[in-house]
């Protein structure tokens, strides 16, 4: 018999945004965006990293302007309560992706296991 996973994997993408982790992170981004001097903060800093990761990826060092500022930037977040209650919400739903994750691959992981 055979099965269609993708069924099964399309129902926990149903299911996910009915979580309370996924729905820490959608109210807490939210928060953040109704907060305009964090907003503000946060698109600099994710506009600035993504910057830095794409010159990385095609193999240029990042300037240590950039880098500097943005640590800069990362460390102002630090005293935004709705910034850092975001990323609370994120690492709540990150452990429930994690935890997702490793169910999905135990059969795999018990092949080598045995």
């Amino acid at each position: 018999m055979t099965v269609n996973i993708y069924d099964s994997v399309n129902q926990v993408a149903s299911d996910l945004p009915k979580t309370q982790e996924f729905m820490g992170v959608q109210n807490a981004f939210a928060a953040l965006k109704n907060d305009a001097v964090a907003f503000d903060l946060y698109e600099q800093f994710t506009g600035l990293q993504s910057k830095l990761q794409n010159a990385q990826a095609a193999g240029q060092q990042p300037a240590e302007e950039d880098m500097k500022q943005l640590q800069e930037l990362a460390q102002k977040m630090g005293n935004m309560e709705a910034i850092t209650n975001l990323m609370q919400a994120e690492q709540s739903l990150n452990q429930l992706l994690n935890d997702i994750n490793s169910i999905i691959l135990k059969p795999i992981n018990d092949i080598y296991e045995k």
